[in-house]
């Protein structure tokens, strides 16, 4: 269990009334991230627990080892349409690629489920 990623999930889920994750799957080393895949979810409870969703992101047979998730709400709250959501998604991804720290605007969570943050190199 993670107690980092559970916190976030139940403050975003009561700031929002339900959101849409916009998921960005990675391998990092201790210099860089590599975007390895994408997806999204809709988000209308608060009760997934961190093993759980780590279950669901290792079906994608992808060898990640941390996770950026950009919650989007519609305009009155809840989840994306499909369509918003597929476009909002390529924006995230369009950002991270040409900014690699652009991860940070979401809630970025290693396999244990703790929060990281990508720093730049001096």
């Amino acid at each position: 269990m993670s107690a980092a990623f559970d916190a976030w999930l139940q403050e975003t889920f009561a700031a929002t009334r339900g959101f849409t994750a916009l998921l960005l799957l990675v391998r990092t080393d201790a210099r860089t991230i590599w975007p390895l895949g994408s997806s999204y979810a809709n988000v209308i409870g608060n009760e997934l627990t961190w093993p759980e969703f780590r279950a669901l992101l290792d079906r994608s047979d992808l060898a990640w080892n941390a996770v950026a998730v950009f919650a989007a709400a519609g305009e009155t709250g809840g989840p994306l349409s499909d369509a918003q959501a597929r476009a909002r998604l390529k924006q995230v991804q369009d950002r991270v690629i040409a900014d690699h720290a652009a991860v940070n605007e979401g809630a970025f969570f290693d396999r244990q489920g703790r929060k990281l943050r990508l720093d730049p190199v001096h």
